[in-house]
């Protein structure tokens, strides 16, 4: 894939995810179930606000007239308001690992739906610290533990291969998102394919956190399994 150099490629890059960050990941919490090594099943949970978004990016929008960096709120808010002017402000890429993370910043807004391993960052080093990372062969997200809210929230983007930048690594089985509003998750974003829903639910902790009533997916064979599910709670409800 050819690198993003331009501030004209950046901008549009940043301005398309900041679009499907909104849509799909802003003000959410993402539950990651995880199938540790002994097969039992353990959860991770992150929150997505709208000022993790520009840590992703690797990417500073800065006043012309005045020299100033806009904060996290205010890149957000320029982008999605769509009224960043080329002519009045200055793109500046943080280091050179922004094009790298720019390369894979489309795939992690689908991060509730790609992430298939989730482990402990090992990589650590003077220009990188991060706690949590969610992703796959191709593509990373990183967590840290916001003290305000004591959930991980985003802090970057990585284009390296999980299993070479984590240790205590396991696989993800299913993942579930809610609006920060919502008290119990429904929404199943992934499932495993070998995993049937009543495999989650076996987990006492994890099964508590889902409203078991009201579940959905927008994927088929997930949809199918949650029809198969419900079916099955009806059926042994009236015998």
């Amino acid at each position: 894939m050819k690198g993003i150099s331009r501030p004209i490629d950046i901008f549009n890059t940043v301005s398309k995810c900041l679009k499907e960050y909104d849509k799909n990941l802003k003000n959410t919490k993402v539950m990651f179930v995880i199938e540790n090594k002994d097969r039992t099943l353990s959860k991770e949970e992150v929150y997505f606000p709208r000022s993790s978004y520009k840590h992703l990016t690797g990417v500073s929008i800065i006043e012309k007239s005045t020299g100033k960096s806009l904060n996290a709120y205010e890149f957000y808010d320029i982008l999605k308001d769509e009224r960043l002017n080329l002519k009045e402000y200055i793109i500046k890429e943080k280091d050179s690992t922004t094009d790298l993370k720019l390369q894979v910043l489309p795939q992690l807004m689908r991060i509730d739906r790609m992430a298939n391993m989730f482990g402990e960052f090992s990589n650590f080093n003077i220009f990188l610290q991060t706690e949590k990372i969610a992703g796959n062969i191709n593509a990373c997200m990183g967590f840290i533990k916001d003290n305000e809210s004591n959930t991980y929230i985003p802090n970057t983007s990585l284009k390296k291969d999980i299993r070479n930048i984590t240790n205590n690594r396991n696989k993800i089985v299913a993942i579930f998102k809610k609006d920060i509003t919502e008290k119990l998750y429904k929404n199943i974003t992934y499932l495993k394919q070998s995993y049937q829903i009543t495999d989650i639910l076996k987990n006492k902790e994890i099964s508590k956190t889902i409203d078991t009533k009201n579940i959905y997916s927008a994927d088929r064979n997930t949809d199918k399994k949650i029809y198969d599910f419900i079916y099955k709670t009806k059926k042994d409800d009236s015998e």
